[in-house]
């Protein structure tokens, strides 16, 4: 039966640039670097398969990071939209939405779009990862019971902290 959710993995054309991107930017955490070239092979179902497989972590996130000597991938598109079939993006929770965003923008992150506030509390924006993946930062901020704002503000309306 499954459990749960392990990881997400994407194929990169430069795992230098892709690894500095998650560790740097994102503040990723590499934990597993290896080269594979007969299991992947036989995996695969592909005579010559050589791989390295790079695992960057963040929480209980893991991102597995594949850039292939043999067979060579295909260009991803430069353009890729929320919307082009097949899975659409990574997302990652944030704390300080406006901080993070502006982190992103200073190390040269292109949004897709404007951030969004979809609801009270939650914040939403897309941006292009180093190998065009599209990427979200969400940060949901804690709702507050309309029992404990009342009692706050009766609080406060007495003097008391």
């Amino acid at each position: 039966m499954f459990k749960q959710i392990d990881h997400v993995a994407m194929s990169v054309k430069d795992m230098e640039k892709a690894v500095a991107f998650y560790r740097d930017v994102i503040g990723m955490e590499k934990v597993y670097d290896r080269v594979f070239e007969k299991p992947m092979a036989r995996l695969l179902g592909i005579p010559r398969a050589h791989v390295r497989i790079v695992h960057m972590k963040l929480g209980g996130f893991f991102l597995e990071l594949f850039h292939y000597r043999y067979p060579e991938g295909r260009e991803p598109a430069p353009d890729r939209q929320q919307s082009d079939l097949g899975l659409t993006h990574i997302g990652f929770m944030v704390e300080d939405f406006q901080g993070t965003f502006r982190h992103l923008k200073e190390h040269g992150v292109t949004f897709m779009g404007e951030p969004v506030q979809f609801r009270p509390g939650v914040y939403v924006a897309y941006f292009h990862g180093v190998e065009h993946e599209v990427c979200e930062i969400r940060e949901i901020e804690p709702i507050e019971k309309d029992e404990d704002i009342r009692n706050r503000s009766q609080n406060r309306d007495k003097g008391v902290a």
